[in-house]
């Protein structure tokens, strides 16, 4: 996972965002351009965020980009966030792969890291779970839900710990979800944020010893 930064400029040119474009996944040229997609579809979307210089990223999108050939009618588009700038601050993306789930244009889920295709099709399914975990697999996979909010430091200091430790996790925006906010105070009953769901264990605030715990981070 890559770790965003203002030195990240240089790009592979415009011959392979219209490679992309013509396997299927559409690469969004510009907010403006985003805007009108998300007025376009009153279905889920998903948006990919990458980077020409992220290995992860590359590999996020090659599968994304399998998803969409084998389930045309899914709306997949992807941010070069080494090309186009002004989409991924406006949502609070600093790491790379990100993919965010939008629902009538509302931004409902952020998965950061590299996932399996059958992760990212239950994504956006109704009623799915999003847990990476396979069945009969030799390491630990750990299912790792993020609840954070917008303008909130703790939140960006939490993400990027893990991002760090190649942790893949899921965030949802409870400032921009009021259900799930509502939910969470259900389960916790905290209000505050960061917390972090981990394999069904609730972590309240950036404890970091304890989610080093939990996760196994030495």
């Amino acid at each position: 996972m890559a770790i965003l930064g203002t030195d990240d400029k240089k790009t592979q040119g415009q011959s392979q965002r219209n490679d992309w474009k013509e396997k299927g996944v559409e690469n969004v040229r510009g907010l403006g351009h985003f805007d009108e997609i998300k007025k376009t579809y009153s279905e889920n979307i998903i948006l990919i965020f990458y980077s020409d210089r992220s290995e992860k990223s590359r590999k996020a999108l090659a599968t994304l980009n399998k998803l969409k050939i084998k389930n045309p009618q899914i709306p997949i588009f992807s941010v070069n966030v080494s090309q186009i700038k002004d989409i991924h601050p406006r949502y609070g993306v600093d790491a790379v792969p990100a993919v965010m789930v939008f629902k009538q244009g509302i931004p409902m889920e952020m998965v950061y890291g590299l996932q399996s295709e059958d992760y990212y099709e239950r994504l956006i399914s109704p009623g799915a779970t999003t847990n990476p975990a396979k069945p009969g697999a030799e390491s630990k996979s750990h299912r790792v839900v993020i609840y954070t909010s917008s303008s909130c430091p703790w939140c960006a200091a939490a993400k990027a710990y893990l991002s760090k430790n190649r942790i893949p996790f899921r965030e949802i925006n409870v400032s921009q979800n009021p259900s799930a906010a509502a939910e969470l105070v259900k389960r916790t009953g905290q209000t505050g944020v960061p917390q972090l769901d981990i394999d069904g264990t609730f972590v309240v605030g950036f404890d970091r010893p304890k989610i080093d715990k939990l996760l196994g981070i030495n």
